[in-house]
């Protein structure tokens, strides 16, 4: 069944999945790009770990201020 076809709730549930995993996916892979750990990360933007882990997996949406200050951490950061 296409996205089109599903009821509505159930298609904007897939949709936010997706987008959590590909920020997900996006957010790991430009971390391995640069170098940067999990616990550099976590104490350069005071975002848990564990949160961290869990967003590279999709598993967790981050809340818009964590977002904004890993985003924020890794643009000054040159890719090695």
């Amino acid at each position: 069944m296409e996205i089109s076809e599903m009821p509505m709730e159930e298609a904007r549930r897939i949709t936010r999945h997706r987008i959590i995993k590909e920020y997900g996916e996006n957010l790991l892979r430009r971390r391995k790009e640069r170098g940067i750990t999990m616990i550099e990360l976590f104490e350069r933007t005071g975002v848990a770990c564990k949160e961290i882990a869990g967003a590279e997996r999709g598993l967790i949406d981050l809340a818009e201020d964590q977002k904004w200050r890993i985003a924020k951490f890794l643009r000054r950061q040159k890719i090695i």
